[in-house]
């Protein structure tokens, strides 16, 4: 089944990745990635941009209304993802809390519905 790792950030996360921490995270990233690289778990990921480039869209009534950045009362935001195969959904599980992110804010697992829907 494939999993999506969510991973969240706060305005302290990002600054972790680039002062002297970052090297130990950064370290301990690659070496996540190449492991699940060679295992054939990792289907892929990207890391998002600042959320002030953000627009939220939506819809109500036909009406049209986008706004500037996700809720501005969040302390935490939607930084990134990671999608990946796994057999169990405790693998996909073992993977996120490995994650340098898990330490400093939030990673979620969710798993990635079939076009069948059979999940729900």
């Amino acid at each position: 089944m494939k999993y999506m790792l969510m991973i969240y950030d706060n305005p302290g996360t990002r600054e972790a990745f680039f002062g002297e921490e970052g090297k130990v995270l950064m370290a301990e990233m690659d070496a996540l990635m190449q492991e699940l690289t060679e295992s054939g778990e990792l289907i892929g990921g990207e890391a998002l941009a600042d959320p002030s480039n953000t627009k939220t869209v939506r819809v109500r009534d036909g009406v049209l209304a986008i706004t500037d950045g996700p809720f501005a009362e969040a302390k935490e935001h939607f930084g990134g993802y990671l999608i990946v195969e796994c057999e169990r959904p405790e693998r996909a599980t073992e993977i996120a809390a490995r994650w340098p992110n898990a330490k400093l804010c939030a990673m979620e697992v969710r798993p990635i519905m079939e076009r069948s829907g059979g999940e729900l």
